[in-house]
């Protein structure tokens, strides 16, 4: 990931198949955590080319940057209590992962050492998945506790090239019931990338989407653990081609079009669903004017919180407490 790290993630931007890894994708919606109280939505925001962490209100009130001890930080995910966030934080050494208050009175860096990004709670708070690389061409997913102790393996891109962009696994998230991790993995940077999913252990990779649809880095769960949320054609490589926005079922199958876009100047991008299941937010581009919004799971009643010449970008929708 090296020092372009949370830049990269701010722009748009060999696998098992079988019977059984299929049986356990569609399982996975059998026991689903509780939907949760809607807090406030945290995104970034480039302030001096820098990353900014900022949240604000579902009603679009109240937008604050996070400031204290943070100087700039990206790639936010919310604790499932509300109580912090963890977010990718550079440094001159290194990109590491850190805990951070959302008030930013406290930051603790759990990963002082190396290139490690997109971080992402479990559903108990206990764990924390992200994207790292040990040193350069290999890059892939990995699982830590929440103090940053009993770090390993589940993932390897086998595209990644020393000194390249990319191959890389990237945007790591858990389903609900904490038993999956879905993942991007970008097989040629700002042109192929597909979700793929595995277990917690590493097992059971299975690829949800084809490489040909341009999947975003930015994805996640419903809180009923039913469907995904993820954009397509999100590297624009054809310039009249839209970025729009979809949902999945676990097992890849069912794509639902949220955003229909075209002619490639409006452009629809996802974030994340609200805790109680019942939104989802989004940025939305139009030349260049950007907005973060927010819309009803069906893709109707989109409600712009802001617009601005800045984009919001990987946007995470917090519990409130």
């Amino acid at each position: 990931m090296r020092a372009r790290a949370v830049l990269r993630w701010t722009t748009r931007g060999s696998v098992t198949v079988g019977v059984l890894a299929a049986c356990l994708v569609l399982a996975d919606v059998a026991e689903t955590t509780p939907r949760g109280v809607n807090g406030r939505i945290a995104y970034v925001n480039e302030v001096a080319d820098k990353p900014q962490l900022f949240t604000i209100r579902p009603d679009g009130t109240e937008r604050a940057r996070v400031r204290g001890a943070v100087r700039w930080a990206g790639n936010p995910d919310w604790a499932p209590d509300g109580r912090s966030i963890v977010a990718e934080v550079e440094t001159a050494s290194g990109a590491g992962v850190s805990l951070i208050a959302p008030d930013g009175s406290t930051v603790r860096n759990l990963t002082p050492k190396g290139y490690q990004g997109q971080p992402s709670f479990s559903p108990d708070g206990r764990w924390i998945v992200l994207e790292r690389d040990p040193k350069p061409g290999d890059n892939g997913v990995w699982l830590m506790r929440r103090d940053g102790s009993g770090l390993r393996r589940l993932t390897r891109n086998p595209f990644m090239v020393a000194g390249g962009e990319c191959g890389c696994d990237t945007d790591p998230n858990f389903s609900p019931n904490g038993r999956l991790i879905t993942f991007v993995r970008v097989k040629q940077d700002e042109l192929l990338s597909a979700l793929f999913v595995t277990r917690r252990d590493g097992t059971g990779l299975r690829q949800l989407t084809p490489y040909t649809w341009g999947v975003g880095i930015k994805h996640d769960w419903s809180p009923d653990g039913r469907r995904i949320v993820l954009t397509v054609n999100a590297h624009q490589v054809q310039p009249d081609v839209s970025a729009n926005i979809v949902t999945i079922r676990p097992d890849g199958s069912g794509r639902v079009d949220l955003t229909r876009f075209t002619g490639g100047t409006r452009h629809a991008f996802a974030g994340s669903f609200s805790p109680d299941g019942k939104q989802i937010a989004l940025r939305l581009e139009d030349g260049g004017r950007y907005s973060l919004a927010v819309m009803d799971t069906d893709g109707r009643n989109v409600r712009k919180l802001f617009t601005g010449s800045v984009p919001p970008v990987t946007i995470d929708w917090g519990t409130g407490r």
